[in-house]
């Protein structure tokens, strides 16, 4: 599924998203690097990139970049850059799966053409009375 440049950028809030080069490096290095949607063109493969980025760059912000709150943005005294954002795009390599939802799978011996049975009824066994003696 491929971003389309104009709604994204329709969707972008006015202001750019980093006060300087830096954080947007670190930033970028976190999440952009390690992405697979910009990976073709990373490694030269094609000559566009993400749309996301490239509205960045242009100093707008991403409505697909969420905004972290303060207390996760400023951790151990210090100013996490790369944790400013979180882009709901984002999809890392090899542990995230092709990006598309799967449906759940078949049990096990089931033809997937068909619907499933309906689940039996659980019957209770009720506990005897014991009579007690007196």
């Amino acid at each position: 599924m491929s971003i389309d440049y104009d709604e994204a950028y329709d969707r972008s809030r006015p202001g750019s998203p980093f006060s300087n080069g830096t954080m947007g490096y670190a930033w970028e290095a976190q999440w952009c690097a390690r992405c697979l949607r910009d990976a073709p063109f990373r490694a030269g493969i094609t000559v566009q990139g993400c749309p996301l980025l490239l509205i960045a760059l242009a100093g707008r912000t991403p409505a697909e970049w969420l905004q972290q709150p303060d207390n996760e943005v400023w951790r151990d005294g210090g100013f996490d850059s790369a944790n400013l954002y979180h882009c709901i795009q984002f999809r890392p390599r090899g542990g995230g799966g092709g990006g598309e939802p799967r449906p759940k799978p078949e049990p096990p011996d089931m033809d997937g053409l068909f619907t499933r049975p309906p689940r039996a009824t659980r019957m209770f066994i009720q506990p005897q009375h014991a009579e007690v003696a007196r």
